[in-house]
């Protein structure tokens, strides 16, 4: 059986690359293809030796190229990904989030498509989208919905003609259902729990700035994410320290807004056992944004770590409350120090216990999605 991976960028190694690199395991021998490939953050994990070379050729490879700007090379992906030829494959795995699924096959070729979300810009966060990129003038937003309309007309015409869906949790699936008219089985992404669970011993690793009493924010720094409720909020907590892990482009706004806050300070992004070894030192994750299901929260509690996080989509479905995490109800942050300071008690007087949040973990691991993907397969 002859295989291929469809991944949109390999720009960064995030959640969404995190199954990639687990399909990757179960199909060594696949063919890799992706949209936009940047070797300098990748090479680790993605050698350049695996990406297929029509890749190389493709317009919005081009254009990052040039520009190394993802956001240049979207109104380029859609024809691009229509390019690529996968007619010698027997099956065709599709990671998406944006425009991978748009791919077209011969009828003898099965399509699975393991879906992270549908395009949030094109559905659910095209307002948010609208403004960010400043389509607010009468002709801009003409124009905008205008291209947003024939957009999502073929996003769901895309979405008919795969073969089978996959969605990365009940979210997903509900945004599937709603969206493309489709439904789809729920096959939760791949984690590594042993990884986490195991303490690390020997070597001292890092852990940065002020020796076990952290908490942690372990996220692309995208406007998307919410940090900036975590930290306004943690800057009116001066005696609570906040470590952001992470890199992307809303890094300077983040870094600018917490300016002069001892108690909150920034890492790049860590992989490998330096990373293992700030989720064991650190108190508990924050994550104060909407996720259709959120890998990171799972390995957090892998490592024996309770969670406190928006009471909302995703993570509803993967944790238990009052056991496993704690949560705040409104999107704007408004009841976040409130409830933070009833749970940052509660995690100093050992309220949630680390067997707890490792046996809630263990229904995600790694192999129960390789199985999964396995049978799909078939």
């Amino acid at each position: 059986m002859k295989v291929a991976i469809l991944h949109e960028m390999l720009i960064k190694l995030g959640w969404a690359e995190k199954v990639v690199e687990s399909i990757l395991k179960i199909y060594p021998n696949a063919d890799l293809y992706t949209l936009i490939y940047d070797e300098k953050k990748v090479w680790s994990i993605f050698l350049k030796e695996k990406i297929h070379p029509s890749c190389k050729k493709l317009t919005s490879q081009k254009i990052y190229n040039l520009t190394k700007k993802q956001r240049l090379c979207l109104p380029f992906m859609n024809s691009s990904v229509k390019k690529l030829d996968f007619s010698s494959y027997d099956r065709v795995i599709i990671s998406s989030s944006w425009f991978a699924h748009w791919l077209q096959t011969w009828e003898s070729t099965r399509t699975i498509v393991y879906y992270h979300a549908p395009a949030r810009y094109m559905w659910d966060w095209a307002h948010e989208y609208r403004r960010e990129i400043n389509m607010n003038t009468w002709v801009k937003w003409y124009l905008f919905w205008k291209l947003l309309l024939k957009l999502r007309m073929q996003d769901y015409e895309s979405a008919q003609q795969n073969d089978i869906l996959l969605s990365n949790s009940k979210t997903t699936q509900w945004r599937v259902q709603k969206y493309f008219r489709r439904g789809s089985h729920i096959l939760y992404p791949p984690i590594e729990t042993q990884r986490f669970a195991k303490k690390l011993e020997g070597e001292k690793y890092p852990n940065f700035f002020w020796d076990d009493t952290y908490y942690i924010i372990l996220s692309a720094l995208t406007e998307f994410k919410k940090l900036d409720i975590a930290i306004s909020a943690f800057k009116s907590m001066s005696e609570v320290n906040l470590l952001i892990i992470g890199a992307w482009e809303y890094k300077s706004e983040l870094e600018e807004l917490s300016w002069g806050q001892k108690n909150i300070q920034f890492s790049w992004a860590q992989y490998w056992d330096d990373l293992v070894a700030l989720v064991q030192n650190s108190l508990w994750l924050v994550f104060p944004g909407e996720e259709d299901f959120g890998i990171v929260p799972i390995e957090i509690m892998a490592a024996g770590k309770p969670v406190f996080a928006l009471h909302k989509w995703g993570l509803t479905e993967t944790v238990i409350a009052w056991e496993t995490w704690d949560f705040f109800q409104n999107p704007d942050g408004s009841d976040f120090i409130e409830s933070f300071n009833v749970f940052h008690k509660n995690n100093l007087e050992s309220k949630y216990t680390p067997n707890n949040c490792k046996k809630q973990a263990a229904i995600f691991d790694e192999s129960v999605f390789h199985k999964k993907i396995q049978e799909y397969m078939k």
